[in-house]
């Protein structure tokens, strides 16, 4: 959810008063703001060289790091950050949980803070499995739509074209807005590695810190790559076990991997719903300043949701 939240704080970031009506400008590279969520005027130039390199890899055999194991990238199974994972699921559900839900459905208010006035819309979150979300804010041009499919991701505008959105931010994601369907889930998969990154203090609560990383190919050149466009912080509260905050990079569209902002999450107000703790107040600040609140009204599992919902819409569809 919180690509969504940065994608369209940077729509109103460079976009002029009126918001609703004006066409948000390309921004140059001085400025490092780049509206790649416009709901009106030309799409972004698409998919560039950071973005294509990952769907190489994403596409890429790799077979001469099974070869040769000397050349592989290790996985990191840090023994207490493993211990850290697991008391997270179990306090928010439990991987019973997990294996119980099948998709869900949250209603909800999305407050962006940018300019001198926030400006809050409804926002719907759809999920299926762990891999699949579709998130609708309405807004007065119209409903825009961000639909994330295995690791693959797109936005369509309300008059129902669409563009695609880089790898190097969409091969992390899960069901974030909710924590025990997010990367954490997957903690024990040989994919993912696990490191302990100490200890922080998050609005006064005293939390253990764990590092996730999401690596799908394991040589030499594939794995650090990953490893680091990846690497997901998750604060786990030392008394509930609940994840009080999330931090990761967004990589900038169009720029290279140095190109990148620091998002973090606080999550907070949880709530157990079909026996899986989901926080319905979920703040989002991108390095260091506020960029928007979701408040979540509703959270219902297992509706029943079909797999059309969550297809990807191709670039310039009509």
């Amino acid at each position: 959810m919180a690509h969504l939240v940065f994608l369209l704080t940077r729509f109103f970031a460079t976009t002029p008063s009126p918001r609703f009506k004006a066409i948000p400008q390309a921004a140059s590279r001085k400025t490092n703001q780049n509206p790649f969520f416009c709901f009106e005027g030309k799409f972004m130039r698409q998919v560039p060289t950071l973005a294509a390199l990952l769907f190489v890899l994403l596409t890429v055999s790799g077979s001469s790091a099974q070869t040769d194991a000397k050349k592989s990238f290790e996985i990191t199974k840090d023994p207490q950050a493993m211990m850290i994972a697991q008391s997270a699921v179990t306090a928010m559900g439990g991987a019973e949980a997990i294996l119980r839900y099948q998709d869900s459905l949250a209603t909800g208010r999305l407050t962006i803070h940018e300019g001198n006035t926030p400006v809050s819309f409804p926002i719907t979150l759809r999920s299926k499995g762990t891999h699949q979300t579709r998130v609708e804010v309405q807004m007065a041009s119209g409903t825009n739509i961000r639909i994330m499919n295995q690791g693959r991701a797109a936005l369509q505008k309300p008059d129902h074209t669409a563009q695609a959105l880089g790898l190097n931010n969409t091969v992390r994601e899960r069901v974030d807005h909710i924590p025990l369907l997010s990367m954490l889930a997957e903690y024990q998969s040989p994919n993912i590695s696990v490191a302990s990154e100490g200890t922080a203090e998050v609005k006064g609560r005293s939390t253990s810190v764990i590092a996730l990383s999401f690596v799908p190919h394991g040589d030499l050149m594939q794995g650090p790559f990953f490893a680091a466009v990846t690497r997901t912080l998750f604060y786990v509260d030392q008394v509930t076990g609940m994840v009080d905050k999330v931090q990761y990079s967004n990589y900038e569209e169009g720029h290279s991997q140095q190109s990148h902002r620091t998002l973090e999450e606080y999550l907070s107000q949880y709530e157990t719903v079909d026996g899986i703790a989901v926080p319905f107040h979920q703040t989002t600040y991108a390095n260091g300043k506020l960029q928007a609140d979701l408040v979540l009204k509703s959270v219902t599992f297992n509706v029943g949701l079909s797999d059309s919902e969550f297809t990807l819409p191709q670039r310039g569809q009509q």
